[in-house]
């Protein structure tokens, strides 16, 4: 736990955000020392201007648990953050695919009070953390359904993999670039496909956003979402740890204009661009307008 905490702090070290902010990062970074030496959790406000809410640091031992990364980072945790309220200037719904405590699902709750959403997670500990939190802010039920599994391209149970020990992260696939040499732990998790969610159970009346955080199925996600796409043509965020230029052939096959989100400006996404993130739009989304005019 203490090397993983070390390598996590080196990385904030280097992030845009220290750069910007060292002082109120370095008192962040030792509120959460002396917080898990003493073995406290606590709760505090986070305000990204149209987005206000309230958020929890749990002490939990185990890494990939507890939100430390977003204590010390908000504002900067996720580059889509400063585009966000930007873009979504109107009532929109949302699906949050690997929603973990409900950082980034708050976030899109908070932007506007006629925002609809469904949460995906399948680890137990972050469900009952995220429930809690809704409940600090008082979110209406109708607002979000919390669904605990994970999405791919098959509607079963699947094995679950702790690929990689260090940093927390769980994985479908086992071939990601980030996962230790021997598999430590394995779960069960129910499966679902965006179509059967949206198309089949019809969860959500409309779909406007997607944001896929997996870990390496990204892929095998979009695979069975066509005809969400071909109804609704969301927008997506989505993180390409793995086949990536199948990623980036399907949503060009579906008319998506591609982009990268650097340091708080979006710039087209091309071959040599590094960012792990994609943005993807399609020119008749409903919210194209709003994005060329932050642009």
């Amino acid at each position: 736990m203490l090397k993983s905490n070390l390598i996590k702090l080196s990385l904030i070290l280097k992030s845009q955000e220290f750069y910007n902010q060292p002082f109120k990062i370095i008192y962040r970074v030792l509120i959460i020392f002396f917080s898990s030496l003493l073995n406290i959790s606590f709760k505090y406000k986070i305000n990204f201007g149209n987005s206000l809410f309230v958020y929890t640091f749990k002490n939990y031992p185990k890494s990939g648990l507890g939100g430390r990364g977003q204590y010390i980072l908000r504002e900067g945790y996720d580059p889509f953050f400063k585009i966000g309220q930007k873009i979504f200037n109107d009532k929109f719904n949302f699906i949050d695919i690997g929603c973990s405590r409900g950082f980034f699902s708050m976030y899109l709750i908070s932007l506007n009070k006629n925002v609809k959403g469904i949460s995906i997670e399948p680890l137990d500990e972050a469900i009952r953390d995220f429930k809690e939190i809704l409940r600090l802010n008082r979110v209406n039920s109708k607002k979000i359904q919390l669904i605990k599994g994970v999405i791919s391209n098959k509607d079963t149970q699947q094995d679950l993999y702790r690929v990689n020990d260090e940093h927390g992260y769980y994985s479908l696939a086992r071939d990601v670039y980030f996962a230790d040499k021997k598999i430590k732990k394995k779960l069960k998790v129910k499966s679902f496909t965006i179509d059967n969610l949206i198309i089949n159970q019809k969860k959500l009346n409309i779909v406007d956003f997607i944001k896929i955080d997996s870990e390496g199925a990204e892929y095998e996600i979009l695979m069975k979402s066509k005809k969400t796409i071909r109804k609704f043509k969301p927008i997506f965020l989505c993180e390409m740890t793995r086949k990536k230029k199948e990623i980036l052939k399907f949503l060009k096959d579906f008319k998506y204009e591609l982009y990268a989100i650097v340091d708080g400006k979006v710039i087209n996404y091309t071959p040599r661009e590094t960012s792990s993130d994609l943005f993807a739009i399609r020119k008749d989304s409903r919210f194209y307008k709003s994005f060329i005019n932050y642009l």
